[in-house]
């Protein structure tokens, strides 16, 4: 069997009883590497010498002779040095009361130095309980370090932490609160922890019930809780967003408690709303664009079809007329006059097709089915690919705006197949229903790619998106490269009003 090493520092004045002491150690196995000292400087450089190397003492073992330097003496002079080692008693003839004393004066055992059987086992023993007490020693250090390090990671968070609890007869309370809670909530940690009342008294009565929802929500099914919502600051009432990240646990009296996270997220919240309110204005204003757009396309269409339609019409009968005087007299004048009926009726033919294009006649007079179907055949005429209708109309009246918006829809969807799909077939579904208008093109073409769809100066989709988006509809545009292209459309019957700006959320900064 390997011998223990054993590193001693004997505190005795007699030589013949160190060597004793030594010689019972080797007996029971141990590799000694001792120092004897007998005066209090001497054991004092010894302790320090060793405290600063990593060959520090395994144990000290002490004379408590009364002659010379040794005994209590030497016991205090260790602890007044701050050092934690074994520290063994050996008498000669040590009475009870003595023993008493030494052992509640810090010392680990004591041996009689004429029976010291037991001297290996106290070692033994001491040097457990020391590893003991180095190993509490160190996990304390590594706590405090932690808890250090924890509460500057707090102190620097851009809110508070804190811990929540619920009870099951549903009162609430915060055991903990980080000191962000004066700079986020205005409210001083200690009246937290007192009262929950002065936080609930903060929140926004519109955000009050979602609070408690999500709250209860969370106790319940043990899940993570994340809200966010407004408070009110007092005394101006200045409006916060805070949000709130925390996860329960089931506590073994039933109460649920949350650890977690309050943050002060009003500048971002009031960035989003700005662009919220940013794009409802600029769809506003797109929508009204659109508007004065169809307006100026009616207004050219009827002027084309009235006025040069009828101009037009004026200079066909003049020419008829013309034709009819001069006709047969002369063979120049015939073919000329010919020629200028022609001219005029291929002028009118591009008036008619211009003002149908600008805003076809078909749509306010006969509604939005007939005017697709109109331009279904047209396309299929222009193009040869076939494109059938799949009509389902309930007779439910299409509000004007609405039939314009998913004509021009289609329109564009169909210009995009013409232009890019090549596609020998397309398929259109439209339902007019109760509940709203459904408009779905199909084609099997070569689809969309993602670079396609993201083309910086491609507004075909991105149009088609901004008009249904204006009646609070959806658009679902899928595509499968090689395996064609589906534009779906619904737009509800009642579409919901869009927000005006007393509407949107308001807030202070």
């Amino acid at each position: 069997m390997t011998a223990k090493k054993l590193r001693v520092l004997l505190v005795e004045t007699s030589p013949e009883d160190a060597r004793r002491t030594l010689a019972k150690l080797e007996q029971n196995g141990y590799l000694i590497e001792h120092l004897r000292v007998e005066d209090a400087a001497a054991m004092q450089a010894a302790l320090a010498q060793r405290r600063r190397s990593e060959e520090r003492w395994d144990v000290v073992l002490c004379s408590y002779d009364a002659s010379g330097f040794c005994g209590l003496e030497a016991l205090k002079l260790m602890q007044a040095l701050g050092i934690d080692l074994p520290f063994l008693f050996l008498s000669q003839d040590m009475r009870e009361e003595a023993i008493i004393h030494a052992m509640r004066s810090g010392a680990g055992d004591y041996i009689f130095k004429d029976n010291m059987n037991r001297l290996a086992s106290a070692i033994e023993r001491n040097l457990c309980e020391a590893q003991i007490r180095f190993e509490y020693r160190a996990a304390q250090r590594a706590l405090q370090e932690h808890q250090t390090r924890l509460q500057a990671f707090i102190a620097n968070l851009p809110g508070m932490a804190y811990q929540l609890l619920l009870t099951p007869r549903g009162e609430m309370f915060f055991p903990y609160v980080s000191e962000g809670c004066l700079a986020l909530l205005g409210l001083q940690s200690q009246d937290m922890k007192r009262d929950s009342r002065f936080f609930l008294t903060l929140l926004h009565p519109e955000d009050r019930a979602s609070y408690h929802q999500a709250m209860h929500a969370s106790a319940e099914s043990l899940s993570f809780w994340n809200w966010e919502g407004r408070i009110v600051m007092p005394p101006a009432g200045e409006i916060k967003w805070i949000n709130l990240r925390c996860s329960p646990r089931l506590m073994d009296n039933g109460d649920v408690q949350w650890e977690g996270i309050m943050s002060n997220i009003s500048q971002s919240k009031f960035a989003e709303i700005e662009i919220l309110h940013s794009q409802e204005m600029l769809r506003e204003l797109s929508s009204h664009i659109e508007g004065a757009r169809e307006q100026e396309r009616l207004s050219i269409a009827r002027e084309i079809h009235d006025d040069m339609g009828g101009t037009l019409t004026a200079i066909k009968l003049d020419v008829a007329w013309l034709d009819g005087r001069l006709g047969g007299k002369n063979e120049t004048w015939d073919a000329k006059g010919k020629g200028i009926e022609a001219l005029v009726d291929r002028c009118i033919a591009s008036a008619n097709n211009i003002s149908r294009t600008l805003r076809p006649s078909v749509l306010d007079t006969f509604g939005l089915i007939a005017a697709i179907e109109m331009e279904a055949e047209e396309f299929e005429q222009r193009t040869g690919i076939s494109c059938p209708i799949n009509n389902v109309d309930e007779g439910v009246e299409i509000d004007p705006d609405v039939a314009i918006a998913l004509f021009r829809i289609f329109q564009e969807a169909l210009t995009n197949i013409m232009k890019h799909a090549h596609a020998s077939l397309v398929n259109v579904d439209i339902c007019n229903r109760c509940e709203g208008v459904d408009l779905i093109v199909s084609d099997d073409g070569r689809g969309l790619s993602e670079a396609d769809r993201q083309k910086p100066r491609s507004f075909g989709l991105r149009g088609i998106a901004e008009r249904v988006a204006h009646f609070n509809g959806m658009v679902d545009i899928s595509s499968i490269p090689g395996a064609g292209t589906t534009v779906a459309v619904h737009i509800p019957r009642i579409a919901a009003a869009l927000p005006t700006d007393d509407k949107l959320p308001q807030h202070t900064l």
